[in-house]
């Protein structure tokens, strides 16, 4: 027999597949489903993980923040005190170089409502700032966002359903006649409050039967999910009038103030030996011990020096360089956000910058924590890249405040989304392995399955395998004509495999999967950063690389069958049954 052709031995291989038709198919589908399904499952993982990325940086960060390198230090610990003034010229320049940027005082507190308390993130923002750099200023269910010179707050919607403000969605009949009573100031307002409820079927809500609160005459009813805007805002008017919105934020302001006095067991054990060599002296320099006190006394009146004192303390962690100041507060839920990103829909309330000024509010006089950061007529589908790097912003603020005859302070800096996520992206990449790695066992398992078709495939034709060896084939032909006719049936159920993988993901790119319901009972979310629809993406090198593997895989999967085989002699093969 003539030596074969790589294209004779293919075309061998093809009519082999057309004389087992049966078996073809079935392979072919095999391969088809596990290819679609490892498709599907990571372009639907990969898509959520993206789609948080972006809701971190259009709903929560900016691309980037520009603070005091102290505070990113200890972020954890909100030290409110570490933040800076003259903020409005760090965002002319920036503006100068192309970024929107938006100022914030963060801190923490609790809000009391006439129905209970809850622990709350506040951030006193500037609105149009906010609304430039941000994107959940719009999603506003009820009421509206905030507006400069009111002490109101615009409060997410978990911490409003806590605290019983705004206008409730799923109350039970006899708080929602409560409410009644207390809002409405005629029987026709009456009327309207209950005309936009319905009783909620318990067939839609998958924990009706654990509700023992939802008994007849006090059932859960649900707001109409058509009620009109002009109708939600009259109904939210009377719950205002009514003081339901009414509530007062308890929190702490932090001062920095080099304290007049510290007692010796202190200054020894708490402040000497926090302190940096460099900053030993100067600080002992400010302090003069007085023995019959027992303490170290401030005698420095230089505001220059003792500005230095106090940055050598607060470095050095110490609790004494911080006066904590109880301030309680009274305020208006201006509106309720719902938005698709979870953190401003949590225990979190946004509260004009403005008012937090002098002794009503925080004493800020003029500061901010943070400044966020976003280059201008960015889309939003696009996550921040080279030019919204912190080496980048920070040459850009360089170039502006220099044109404009300023420095940057070197106790200031920016930090990135990523930096503020460190340990949320280290948890995400392990949400998202861990199936990933499932679904290619499970990939690699399915392929172990077709691999045993195979070998039931070529041992079915070892009389064939013998005969064909005995005109004349060698070992090595006959490996390649049963690999290239395993790796045609990897390459036929991978292309169908990339089809009908791209056909199931479609719909879940464009439309998703609803996950609200999850939302509702699962309060602290289901681990990514988004709401309710979950959707899928185009991952092409993914899509294309399984279809690669896979027609590899299934190739390679004959070559120990074809093997084992070829080690049997002629004449056994021959007389095999």
């Amino acid at each position: 027999m003539k030596l074969l052709s790589l294209w004779e031995l293919k075309k061998m291989a093809m009519r082999n597949l057309a004389r087992h038709k049966v078996k073809t198919l079935l392979t072919s589908m095999a391969i088809m489903v596990s290819v679609a399904v490892y498709i599907f499952l990571n372009c639907w993982l990969g898509g959520m993980a993206i789609e948080s990325r972006r809701n971190i940086v259009n709903y929560e960060i900016g691309a980037a923040k520009l603070q005091t390198n102290i505070y990113f230090e200890r972020k954890d610990e909100l030290p409110s005190y570490e933040n800076f003034t003259n903020w409005e010229v760090y965002r002319r320049a920036l503006d100068r170089e192309g970024y929107v940027s938006a100022p914030r005082y963060t801190f923490s507190g609790t809000l009391f409502s006439q129905s209970g308390s809850a622990p709350i993130m506040f951030y006193g923002v500037d609105p149009a700032a906010e609304e430039q750099v941000l994107r959940y200023v719009p999603y506003v269910d009820f009421g509206r966002y905030v507006q400069n010179g009111k002490f109101e707050i615009a409060l997410g919607t978990m911490a409003a359903e806590k605290l019983k403000v705004g206008i409730p969605t799923r109350p039970y009949r006899m708080e929602l006649e409560d409410l009644i009573t207390k809002a409405a100031q005629s029987q026709s307002d009456a009327d309207f409050i209950r005309s936009l409820y319905d009783i909620a079927p318990k067939s839609a809500d998958p924990f009706a039967l654990a509700d023992t609160r939802s008994v007849e005459g006090n059932e859960r009813m649900l707001l109409k999910r058509n009620t009109s805007r002009a109708d939600l805002d009259y109904y939210w008017e009377l719950i205002t009038a009514c003081g339901r919105n009414d509530v007062r934020i308890n929190a702490v302001i932090d001062i920095r103030e080099a304290p007049e006095m510290i007692r010796a067991d202190k200054w020894e054990g708490e402040l000497w030996t926090a302190l940096r060599n460099e900053d030993r002296l100067l600080v002992q320099s400010a302090y003069e011990y007085e023995d019959f006190m027992s303490a170290y006394l401030l005698i420095e009146q230089d505001e220059e020096k003792l500005a230095k004192v106090l940055d050598a303390m607060i470095r050095a962690g110490f609790a004494g360089a911080v006066n904590h100041v109880n301030q309680a507060f009274d305020v208006v839920v201006a509106g309720v956000i719902n938005s698709p990103s979870p953190l401003p829909n949590g225990n979190t309330a946004y509260i004009p910058l403005d008012v937090l000024q002098d002794e009503a509010g925080m004493m800020l006089e003029g500061a901010v924590t943070e400044l966020i950061i976003r280059e201008k007529n960015i889309p939003d589908s696009r996550l921040p890249g080279a030019s919204e790097s912190s080496a980048a912003i920070t040459s850009a603020l360089k170039r502006g405040l220099s044109s404009m005859g300023f420095s940057m302070p070197e106790e200031l800096g920016v930090y990135t989304w990523q930096d503020y996520m460190e340990e949320y992206l280290k948890y995400e990449s392990i949400q998202t392995g861990m199936p990933q790695i499932l679904a290619f066992l499970l990939f690699l398992l399915s392929f172990l399955g077709i691999s045993n078709t195979i070998l039931l495939a070529i041992l079915e034709r070892t009389r064939e395998i013998g005969m064909m060896r005995a005109l004349g084939m060698t070992d090595k032909q006959m490996i390649t004509t049963y690999m290239l006719e395993a790796g045609f049936l990897g390459l036929i159920g991978s292309v169908l495999g990339v089809i009908f993988g791209c056909i199931i993901n479609y719909p879940i790119v464009v439309h998703g999967i609803d996950f609200s319901s999850f939302n509702d009972v699962m309060s602290d979310g289901i681990g990514f950063r988004t709401t309710a629809v979950f959707r899928s993406s185009w991952n092409i090198p993914l899509i294309f690389g399984s279809a690669i593997v896979a027609t590899l895989l299934a190739s390679f999967m004959a070559y120990l069958p074809t093997k084992r085989a070829l080690k049997m002699p002629i004449t056994s093969s021959l007389r095999f049954e």
